[in-house]
């Protein structure tokens, strides 16, 4: 073990965990400006470059005191910039956001510009001090960027992982850096680790967050945004998909009996809370034998394409559902699976079904019957 933490310590250790980090770096740079030419209001993005373009301070052995500076100071502007671009990826930035960032910006800047004076003998003296005036400042903001960042992101386990290991990080780095003697080689070791280690948590943060976004999108392009079900389009398309692999698809097409009275009446907020209530019933009661969609308006539709499913029994069970557990009733037409039946043609024909159940009484299931001259074709 202890071979193996001199070897990270050594050059070629050394070169590695810097090459291996700055290649996450590398890569957030990219990630962040394809995502920002795509969404040029995303915050997270300019944040999240600027960041990453600091960053490679962090891994440059100082020479000086006047340029242990100013690499401490673009370290401690790098963290607090992923922070605020890590609060963006999930939170709108509010004005107190940006009066934050701007106060810690220029405190760092303040910071650094003293350290770099006192090291150039501009006051007539060095610093005194146990820490670096931006050293301490990098361990109070470390300390407290977690209780400002992580209530208001989504991936909290990773976010605080990464915080800690940059926190941990830099300690040693400063502690080895103040000592005349080094430090363990374990603990330095354990040190650079760490540092890596940040960027590549930061790397999985940001990535995974992209999938999220990308999935969001997907999403929102085949669900009705209202109701949760599958847009008409999308519906389609998946309805056809069952009919393509020769199952036996049966069409549900439902309208909401006196949606617009309700709409008059009680307000568009409460019309919306049922229509979403009628269509968690429809998709639950289909779940699993076929899928369900939102046609347009207060119409429902559902595919059943389960072989042997009694489609009619299902339409029934939808109905009284709706009667018995919401303040509406259904009219429900259902079209029967039949070989060489078009989906768009089910669908039609269900909506003529569910036509008759509404000029005939409403809250009832109507199933279409071929006409004769329609069974001859």
């Amino acid at each position: 073990m202890t071979a193996a933490f001199e070897w990270i310590l050594s050059p070629a250790g050394r070169t590695v965990c810097a090459a291996s980090a700055l290649t996450c770096a590398g890569l957030m740079i990219v990630m962040s400006y394809l995502q920002w030419r795509m969404n040029r209001r995303n915050a997270s993005n300019r944040l999240m470059i600027a960041a990453m373009l600091l960053s490679p301070a962090i891994w440059i052995a100082p020479s000086g005191a006047a340029l242990d500076a100013v690499l401490s100071g673009a370290g401690l502007l790098a963290f607090i910039l992923v922070n605020f671009a890590v609060l963006a990826l999930y939170s709108a930035v509010r004005r107190g956001d940006l009066w934050m960032l701007a106060a810690l910006i220029a405190l760092a800047a303040s910071l650094s510009a003293l350290q770099y004076g006192l090291a150039a003998g501009w006051f007539g003296g060095g610093w005194t001090g146990v820490l670096s005036p931006v050293d301490l400042m990098l361990l109070v903001v470390s300390g407290l960027m977690p209780a400002y960042v992580l209530p208001r992101v989504g991936q909290k386990a990773m976010t605080a992982a990464a915080q800690a290991c940059f926190f941990l990080g830099r300690l040693i780095a400063i502690a080895d850096a103040g000592q005349e003697a080094a430090l363990p080689v374990w603990m330095a070791a354990i040190g650079r680790l760490l540092m890596t280690a940040y960027f590549h948590l930061l790397f999985f943060i940001l990535f995974r967050r992209s999938l999220e976004r990308m999935q969001s999108v997907y999403i929102s392009s085949i669900r009705d945004s209202l109701t949760g079900l599958y847009n008409r389009r999308h519906f389609l398309k998946k309805t056809s998909r069952y009919a393509g692999r020769g199952l036996p698809v049966s069409i549900l097409f439902c309208d909401i009996d006196n949606f617009k009275k309700l709409n008059d009446t009680k307000g568009h907020q409460a019309a919306d809370e049922t229509l979403r209530r009628v269509a968690a019933i429809l998709n639950e009661e289909v779940s699993g034998v076929g899928a369900a969609g939102r046609y347009g308006g207060e119409e429902l539709v559902a595919s059943i394409a389960r072989p042997g499913a009694d489609p009619a029994a299902i339409a029934e069970a939808i109905r009284r559902r709706v009667e018995r557990e919401t303040d509406v009733t259904v009219s429900v037409g259902v079209c029967p699976a039949a070989e060489g039946l078009s989906v768009e043609e089910a669908v039609r024909r269900a909506d003529e079904a569910m036509y008759v159940s509404k000029t005939t009484g409403k809250n009832k299931v109507t199933v279409h019957r071929p006409s004769a001259e329609t069974r001859k074709h």
